[in-house]
């Protein structure tokens, strides 16, 4: 295994954890050539690291809004970008967010989002764990079709 295909995994592996559908589109593209086990293992370990690591930053982040803007008791302002995610949370709950987090939105965003509005949730991680495990089975079998 030459530095050529150790810096295309690494590529596909952090693409994986941040991006899940480019990283799908590259693995089923014709220009590479793994198999579906190949393209489902590389999926399942950026995916899985790419959830864990960004849902416990979230968690971090979010304690750290929390104690800067507990101090500050002014009246509450939406923007849009927070009305997105409750409408989002609101709209699909867990398990949708688990859901469309790989293919939709992107891995830290649903992590970020999880982790904000479900953190006391003792199954949030594995329904988001449970969402990048079905797309990773799913989505390579295009590969084989066409």
């Amino acid at each position: 295994m030459g530095l050529s295909e150790i810096l295309e995994l690494a590529g596909i592996f952090l693409l994986a954890g941040s991006k899940f559908a480019v990283a799908v589109g590259l693995l089923i593209s014709p220009a590479t050539d793994f198999n579906y086990f190949e393209s489902v293992a590389m999926l399942l370990c950026g995916g899985f690291t790419g959830i864990l690591f960004f849902y416990y930053f979230s968690n971090w982040i979010n304690k750290v809004i929390d104690k800067l803007f507990k101090k500050n008791k002014k009246k509450k302002v939406f923007s849009k970008k927070v009305r997105r995610f409750i409408n989002i949370k609101n709209k699909y709950g867990l398990i949708g967010i688990a859901l469309i987090t790989p293919v939709i939105i992107s891995i830290p965003v649903g992590s970020f989002i999880a982790s904000r509005f479900f953190a006391k949730n003792k199954f949030t991680l594995i329904f988001m764990l449970a969402g990048v495990t079905f797309w990773a089975l799913t989505l390579p079998l295009l590969k084989l079709i066409y």
